[in-house]
């Protein structure tokens, strides 16, 4: 578990550099940012709240996606899957966490990734104004 976990932490940023992302992927990302910044980062409330929203989001369109791939499952069975997953990257951050420290290379690297993904504005236009 800890090494697919690692694994996932150390392959995350160059993935994405590379090629373009699944929805599921980043809500992925999320759910490990979100287990990394709950034990070693302290985010202000306006911070949280602009992560949470932007995770609210990202798991509306993962679910879509989830539904698209699997058409014979429920919104519950897709939403237990995730709560199942934010359980085992929980524990696998704590494990990471628990040996190495906060200021692990890889753990630093998710946390920026946490305030990337929080200061994100996916509800912007990207066309030229």
């Amino acid at each position: 578990m800890i090494i697919a976990i690692m694994t996932t932490l150390s392959l995350i940023a160059p993935a994405a550099a590379k090629s373009k992302l699944d929805i599921v992927t980043i809500f992925d990302q999320f759910m490990i940012s979100k287990a990394i910044a709950s034990k070693c980062a302290r985010p202000d409330e306006t911070k949280r709240a602009k992560f949470f929203l932007n995770m609210e989001t990202v798991r509306f369109y993962a679910t879509q996606r989830l539904k698209q791939m699997y058409p014979k499952a429920t919104d519950e069975m897709i939403a237990k899957g995730a709560m199942q997953r934010q359980a085992e990257l929980d524990k696998g951050a704590s494990e990471i966490i628990a040996k190495e420290g906060c200021d692990s290379p890889q753990i630093k690297e998710a946390l920026r990734r946490f305030d990337m993904q929080a200061d994100m504005n996916l509800f912007e236009s990207t066309k030229d104004k």
